[in-house]
């Protein structure tokens, strides 16, 4: 059963909002906090931010690419310029936010036709709205690990999970922001 394009512009705009949670928590760290290695996902927490930064950026670029005509949106190809492999916090900051708009304006602008359709990914097929299903669902785990080392650096993290953000942006109602 496809998920409908609302539900997907509606699971986009809060994984949008979760991304922007945690980064906000981030930003408020030393160097020496970001880059220390605390033996979790990808070594520590900007470790873990670069990863899904680069894997919310491939899979939008990919989805693009998949659909004919291109949609065309808030995005430009400038945003995607490659990502030094040692980006820093300020470099995710600059280029996150037109990532979120090129997600926002595919899952608005997609057909129910080509949500439904194949697409190879990672050596099988999967149907779209199943790849974005997992494209929303992956920085989730990211964000708890983030959140886990946050508090092992006695912080108090932010709350991302999905009932904050129904409590807080109760307006975000799935068909309620798009036509």
């Amino acid at each position: 059963m496809p998920v409908p394009r609302e539900m997907l512009c509606y699971l986009v705009d809060y994984m949008a909002w979760a991304d922007q949670e945690v980064l906000a928590a981030c930003s408020a760290l030393s160097p020496e906090d970001l880059d220390r290695s605390m033996a979790i996902s990808h070594a520590g927490i900007l470790g873990t931010l670069r990863h899904m930064f680069i894997a919310e950026r491939d899979w939008l670029r990919r989805l693009q690419a998949s659909v004919s005509p291109p949609i065309t949106g808030a995005h430009s190809t400038d945003a995607f310029a490659d990502l030094p492999p040692d980006a820093g916090l300020d470099t995710l900051l600059e280029g996150w936010p037109s990532i979120w708009e090129g997600f926002q304006s595919f899952a608005a602008a997609v057909s129910e036709q080509d949500l439904d359709g194949d697409f190879a990914a990672m050596d099988t097929r999967i149907l779209r709205w199943k790849l974005m299903l997992h494209v929303v669902n992956h920085p989730t785990l990211h964000r708890g690990q983030v959140v886990g080392m946050l508090r092992q650096l006695g912080l108090q993290p932010p709350s991302t999970d999905q009932f904050t953000y129904h409590r807080l942006h109760p307006q975000a109602a799935i068909g309620a922001h798009r036509s």
